[in-house]
Parts: structure tokens; sequence; C-alpha cells
């Protein structure tokens, strides 16, 4: 402490800055009785010499203040030179330290590694999706617009229905909620080419999209007012198409391409960047342009709000301007405007929230870890920094060198991170399932870098001061006495590596229960009876109207293919339906029961309605529990089969076969007679089982999308003729061959997918917490080696040593364990939604989750216990 005193007196004293001006006063009155005795040599009278040699020096206040100047940034350039230099001295002599404990330094930046690469590549695809959903100017005001049913969806999923022209106009000619309102759709259509037709993925918008996107054709132009007043047959084709198949030629403005039956005229080109919000992720090939004026249009909506608009006025200030244009009451009007940010609209939005959470969790963990490794390192370093101490060296050059052996050691694991963050990306978006395609623009963020970074190196030079503040602490002549701590020392410092410790365990228990309510969750999925045979199912989809087939014709073309896959080895049934598994239709209104009240006008909803021939039951495999197939198959046929759980509702106990129900709107609808009742199907995969009402009615005469279910026992191979057999009737655009095996496997694809990626953050958070508490006890072992060594000299049997190992490992275990399952009540929120056949308070979930947290303690235990056994008594006491 005097010393540290005398030394910054010292410095004060010699860099003191009046030091430096009485310097140049001196210097320039030599300078000046210098000149004077020359110029008294060459003859200037005496009396007058002193005064000639100022005036030829100048101006004594400018040169002086220069002097000061320039003295001042030579001291600043040799403090600069010094710190370098003793800068570089710390480097070197801090990778010379690191070098001699590889594996307390592998150990540490690989955790620092793991963390960061982790997190990474999580929040890079929450920061793309999420909070930068929509790359348009101000996006944080962007919004998407459309409508939902007033009351009495009761389906499970949300209902989205697109506004009409009118309400759009009227949108954009009252709102003051908004800056701007654009309609804009997407979807596929026929290019027309020299070959077949070839589908391309087209967009159409308003002339102001362009603007609103804050993006301009990079040839040509875009849109115009005046190209809807003339018809609207241009077209802007997007850049990857125009380079694909134009070759990239600026000579394409001005040709035409046929989408559809329609011919349209090139006028630019845009840039491959520019998407759709919400729109599949393919690149948009063909844009055209949307007239707000043409009713029969339907279209989506995107708005930017005006700054300080909120999202709730905006809402109720489109209902009103809805209910005046329709000629609805305010309070009665059908549907309700719904105005939500495009990240709620994600598909996976609660699953990312979910991940975010839980690779945050896993960043603590790394820093626990981290700042654990960091505060046994500087335990272990006493005698050393004690003999520095000794030698001279002050408190702040002891911290500047164990804060510059934190950042290297942050360095290494943030250049390792950043690896395996892109790594971990690149993994991200390669495994991901089909259902999850808009994780393909996921890009590693800079930003999210950057705060995982400075957390780590925050992290790492907390508790580096930490270290040398409690070296600081205790005495140079306490520590070079003795290589081993005081009691009272020993004990703090065991009480903060072991905070640590419980804290990692308690966070990885957390995880750990997560992973396994959602593993059992996965597992309930594969394992749900879905009420049909998937196996053997195949769906072809036939767009009869795509292919300007006529009403009166389709029958023929629909009974000529149906027949023909009859005729193909290995088939064994064969259904017309008007859906297939993996989608729904519905039909709005109020589901009445003859004989029982009329439900409320609110209680309207939308009600799942299959069209099916009476063969459909056998091909997909569903049981008819009570009554019969179809009897009448014609327009006119007034007859419906129900679905068991809609039968139990009603009917407990006895038959519904005979009643009658209706799905009225008008009132004027006819009454359907039940001729049987099928059980429960859900044909949209297990994670959207539900014993909702389904109706099955018998298939419209002039079916304009029919799908043919074949079940064949053949495979794949068998159903490989049949879109040689479509286009041999006629069928030759879009038609769809599914394996409805693969589409049931792909609805809980994203389910898995997630789980697989909690999973993976577990075990990385389990192994971290594992190697913390495997640290503590190696540290607590060899610190008590003496004792260690007198207890067995004294008779204590090799097993009571190991049992106080592992009994101490045990405890932090335990405690971790608790504290995270506590956690992990609250914590589980967070999945809810996701769980599927199990309650976010499973027990057997958290019984799990504290048993594997425990196993892997003790695990970690072993090997210091195994070295506590191998103490010999001697050789320890001899050692102190």
């Amino acid at each position: 402490m005097i010393r540290d005193g005398i030394r910054k007196v010292f410095r004060v004293a010699v860099n003191r800055p009046d030091r430096w001006e009485r310097d140049v006063d001196e210097e320039i009155t030599l300078h000046l009785a210098l000149r004077a005795e020359q110029l008294i040599a060459e003859g200037v009278a005496r009396e007058h010499a002193g005064a000639e040699a100022a005036r030829r020096f100048g101006s004594i206040g400018e040169a002086r203040a220069r002097l000061i100047d320039a003295a001042r940034h030579r001291e600043q350039r040799l403090q600069r030179t010094e710190y370098l230099a003793d800068l570089r001295h710390d480097a070197v002599f801090a990778l010379r330290t690191l070098g001699r404990q590889k594996g307390w330094t592998t150990v540490t930046i690989l955790t620092l590694a793991l963390g960061i690469g982790a997190t990474t590549a999580v929040f890079s695809v929450v920061s793309t999706l999420l909070l930068h959903a929509v790359p348009y100017p101000h996006g944080d005001r962007v919004v998407d617009v459309f409508q939902q049913p007033a009351s009495g969806n009761r389906t499970g999923i949300e209902v989205t229905i697109t506004p009409s022209a009118p309400t759009v106009r009227a949108w954009m000619a009252g709102s003051r909620s908004f800056e701007a309102i654009e309609g804009v759709s997407s979807g596929p259509r026929a290019l027309k080419t020299a070959d077949d037709p070839v589908s391309v993925m087209t967009a159409t918008v308003f002339p102001t999209f362009f603007g609103f996107a804050g993006t301009h054709a990079i040839l040509g132009r875009t849109f115009t007012p005046a190209d809807l007043d003339a018809g609207g047959r241009v077209a802007l084709l997007g850049e990857s198409m125009w380079r694909g198949r134009f070759g990239g030629d600026p000579a394409a403005i001005g040709k035409t391409i046929t989408l559809g039956d329609s011919l349209y005229t090139i006028i630019g080109v845009a840039p491959s960047t520019l998407r759709l919000p919400g729109a599949p992720i393919d690149p948009v090939d063909a844009w055209i342009p949307l007239d707000v004026r043409n009713d029969s249009l339907g279209m989506s909506v995107i708005g930017r709000l005006r700054p300080g608009a909120t999202i709730a006025g905006a809402m109720r200030e489109l209902d009103s301007l809805f209910a005046r244009s329709a000629g609805f009451a305010s309070a009665a009007i059908p549907f309700k405007t719904a105005v939500v940010r495009p990240a709620q609209r994600v598909r996976f939005h609660d699953s990312l929230v979910m991940l975010a959470w839980a690779v945050a969790l896993v960043l603590l963990v790394a820093c626990a870890n981290v700042a654990h490794l960091l505060v046994a390192r500087s335990v272990t370093r006493q005698r050393e920094l004690a003999i520095r101490d000794a030698l001279g060296a002050g408190r702040g050059r002891v911290l500047r060198q164990l804060l510059t052996e934190s950042l290297i050691l942050s360095l290494g694991g943030t250049v390792l991170g950043v690896g395996l963050g892109w790594l971990g990306l690149r993994g991200l978006i390669a495994l991901r399932p089909a259902s999850l395609d808009s994780l393909q623009t996921a890009r590693l963020d800079l930003d999210t870098l950057g705060l995982t970074i400075a957390i780590a190196i925050l992290t790492g030079a907390t508790f580096a001061m930490m270290g040398a503040v409690q070296a600081a602490r205790h005495s140079a002549n306490d520590a070079l006495k003795s290589g081993s701590l005081t009691t009272s020392r020993s004990r703090r410092d065991g009480r903060v590596r072991s905070l640590l410790v419980v804290s990692e365990l308690a966070l990885s228990g957390t995880l750990l229960v997560g992973a396994a309510l959602l593993l059992k969750s996965v597992i309930n999925l594969q394992r749900t009876d879905l009420g049909f045979t998937p196996h053997g199912l195949y769906a072809l989809s036939l767009p009869l109207d795509a292919n300007h087939i006529a009403a009166s014709a389709r029958a023929g073309v629909l009974g000529g293919v149906v027949s023909g896959i009859r005729d193909l080895s290995g088939v064994q049934a064969v259904a017309v339906a008007s859906v297939a598994p993996g989608s729904r239709r519905f039909r709005i209104g109020q589901l009445q029961v003859r004989g029982e009240a009329a439900p409320a006008t609110e209680k309207s909803g939308f009600i799942d309605v299959i069209s099916a021939q009476p063969s459909y039951f056998r091909t997909m495999g569903i049981p008819l529990q009570a009554g019969a197939v179809f009897s009448d198959t014609s327009g006119d046929s007034r007859e419906v089969i129900v679905n068991a759980g809609f039968a139990r509702a009603h009917w407990p106990g006895t038959s519904a076969v005979g009643h009658q129900i209706r799905v009225a709107g008008t009132g004027s609808e006819p009454w359907l007679t039940i001729v049987g009742v099928a059980g429960d199907a859900s044909t949209d995969g297990p994670a959207a089982w539900s014993s909702a009402p389904v109706l099955y009615t018998p298939p419209a005469p002039d079916l304009h999308n029919p799908v043919i279910l074949i079940r064949t026992t053949g495979g794949a191979a068998s159903v490989a003729p049949l879109l040689a057999l479509a286009r041999r009737y006629g069928v030759r655009r879009s038609a769809d061959l599914e394996s409805v095996e693969d589409v049931i496997s792909r609805s809980i694809a994203a389910p898995r997918f997630i789980m697989l990626l909690l999973s993976i953050f577990t075990v990385l958070a389990v192994v971290l917490a594992g190697v913390g508490l495997y640290g503590v006890m190696s540290y607590t072992v060899a610190q008590r080696t003496r004792e260690i060594g007198i207890r067995v000299a004294l008779g204590a049997s090799r097993g009571r040593i190991a049992r106080a190992v592992v009994a101490r490992g045990a405890v932090l275990a335990v405690a971790g364990a608790v504290i995270g399952l506590v956690g992990a009540v609250w914590g589980t929120k967070l999945i809810e939604s996701q769980l599927h056949g199990v309650t976010r308070l499973d027990p057997t979930a958290f019984i799990a989750g504290g048993c594997v947290l425990i196993a892997t303690a003790l695990l970690a235990c072993l090997v210091p216990a195994r070295r506590a056994l191998a103490v010999d008594p001697m050789t320890a006491i001899r050692g102190e």
C-alpha cells in the first residue's frame, strides 16, 4: 500500500504540467541569453542586445505555447508507446500462462464459443423473422390487415377473410390511421412456353406498392395508374426469371408473355430481394398490376400506420368504415377487422420465442461456467499474485494482466463462436421442415452477435476483476507463507463457486423439463390414432377448372380417370372427394338440429363439410359406427353422414341415424337426414386432432377441383402412371399426386424439429453444468488433499472419503434441481400451446428432468471421487 502511494505521488510529480512550463521558460531564457551574447559579439551594445534578441525571437507567448504543446504531445506519445509495450508484454505473458494450462484454457474457450454460437444462430433467426419481419421502410409501422368472423369461430384454427375490393376502397378513402394501404395477392400461374406450360409464382400489386416497399425496377419501369386504365396487361419480370429464362437480356423489355390465358407486355424487371410479407419463400417470377376498382377481386392487405397511431384505434376505425360502406349497423357487422404485426403471423412464432428463451438460458449457463472457471483460477493463483505484488507490481498492473487474459479468452471464444454460429444457422436452415420454409431467409445478425460477444466479454472482465479484488484483500505475507488458503477464505470462495454451479444446474433443470415435455408431446403425436389409415393412401388433385374443361365434360373426364385408376395393378379402392387429407373446407352458418333449440345468432361458425363418394370411407379406412353410406348420390340428395364426436354430443347413448340437421345461413336451407355415423378422423394430422362436427355429403356432379383418393398395396410404383393417365384425359396443368402418409408426417415435422432443437440446447446446458460441477469438485479435492491424507492416516476408510465427495456434489445437484424445477413451473407456460396430449405440469417430465440432472451431477463427481481415493497420506502431508 505504501509503495503504491509513493509511486503514484512520484508519477504525478514527474508529469505535472507546471514542470513542462518551467522547463520551457528556462529553455527560452537560455536561448535569449545565448542570442544576446552572440549579438554583443557582433558589435551590438550590451544594453540593447537583450531587446534585439527578443525582437528577432518573435512572440515569446506564441513560442512558449507551441513548445508546451510539443512537450505535451511528446509526453503523450511516450506514454502511448509505453502503454502499447506493456500491453504487448501482458498479451505475451497471458498467452504463455494460458498455454501452460491447456485443458483449462480449452474448456473456457469452448464454453464461451458454444454459448456465443448457439445464441447467435437462434437470435439471428428471431431477428430476421420477428424483429425485422418486413424489410420495408419504417417496417416497425407495417401491419397486416384482414378480417375475421365476428363470432362463432370454433374450428380451432385462425380463420382469415381477405377483404373485398369495395371494402379496401372504403378503407383507402376514409382511413386516417394509415399512411398507405396496399392490396396484394400471390399464387402460381401457368406460363405458356414452346413445350408444356410451366408453373411460375406471380404477385399482383397496386401500382404504388413499389414505392411502399422502397424499391425500384432494376431495368425498365414499374406500374402506373395509366397501365390500369389501359387494361393492366403489363408485367414486371422477377430478376431470377429475367436472368434464367431471358438470359438477363435488356431486350426483354417490350416482349410479351402469356400467363394463364392473358397476354402481358414486359415493362421492367423487379429485384430478386423484393418479397411480399407472409408470401411463399420462392421468389416472385412475374409482377402484375392489381386494380382496386375491380369488384370481383379479393386481396390481402398490408398497410403502414401513421406515427403515433395505435393498432386498437386502427381496428376500430376500419370496422366503422366497413360497416358504413356495407350498410351494416356497427354492432352487427359479420366480420371484424384484425390488424397485426407481420411477426405475429409467422407460423412458428411461439416456437421461436420459446427457443429464444432456451438459448438465452444456455448463454447464461455458459457465462456462469466461465465465471466459475475464472474465479477458481484466480484463487489458485493467489501465490503467484502475491509474489508479483512483493516484487513491486501494483494492483492496477495485476488487474490489467487479469483483464488481458480475460480478453484473450473472450477473443478466442468469439472467433470460434462466430464459426459455430454460422454453422449452426446453416444447420437450422438445412434441417428445417418444409412447413417452416421462412427459415430460409434467416441471415447471421451482426447486432445479435455483437450483443452476445459483449455479454461474454463483460462476464469475463467482471469475474477477472473479482479475482483481482479477492487477491488484494489479503496480504502477500500470508499467501507466501503457505500454498493453501486460509479456512475462512476457502469457505467464502467455495460458496461463490457453489452458487454459480447451483445456478447452472437450476437453469439446466428448467430446460430439461421443457425438453421432456416436448419429447413426450411428439411421442403422443406419433402414437395418436388418426381414425383412418394413411399408409398406402395417395391423393390425386385434378384442377379441372384450370384446364378449361367445360362443366358438362367434367363428369366424363373424372369418370375416365377413375376408371383407368381402378384398372391399375395393386389398387384396392378409389374414391372421389372435394378435399384431400391435409386440407379443410368449411361452410359458414349455424349447425342446427331438428327438435333442439336453434343456437343463438352469434353461434354461427365454420363447419367442416366433405363431399365424397360412398367408397370414401372404405378407401380412407374410416369405420362406419352406425347406419350406412349414401344411397342417394344425386345432386338433390338430402343425406348426410356425421362424425362420432358430433353424434355423441347430441345423442349420447342413442343412435343419431334418422335425425335431421342443417347448416343454416339464411334459414331457407333444406334439412339433411343422417344416414350414418363415421368414426372421428383427423385428416389434418395428429396436431389438429378434434372431434368437432364434420359433415359428409354426396359429391356435387360438377366438382371444379376434385380429389381422387387411391388405396394401393403396390407403393409409389403402382401410382406412378397416374399423372400420365390424367394427361391422357386432358388434365395437363398442375395435376398433383401426393402420399397421404407424407402429408401426415409433414404435419408433425415442425413440432419434431422444435423438440430436436430444444433437446440439443438442453444437452448443451447440462454438459456445461456438469463441467462446472466437475470443476468445483476437482478443486475441492485438490484443496483438501492434506486433510484427506490426514483422515486416511487416522483410519478413515476410502469408501467414507468417496461418499463425502459425492455427497457434496449431490447436495449441489439437489439444490440446483429443486430451484430448476420450481422455475420450470413458470417456464413451461412458454411451451404450453405447443404441447399435445400432455399438460405443462406433467409430473413425469418433472421427475425425469430432476433425475437426469442429478444423475449428470453424480457422474461429474466420479472422477474427483477417484482422485480422493488415490491420495497417498504420506505424500500429501509431506507436500505441505
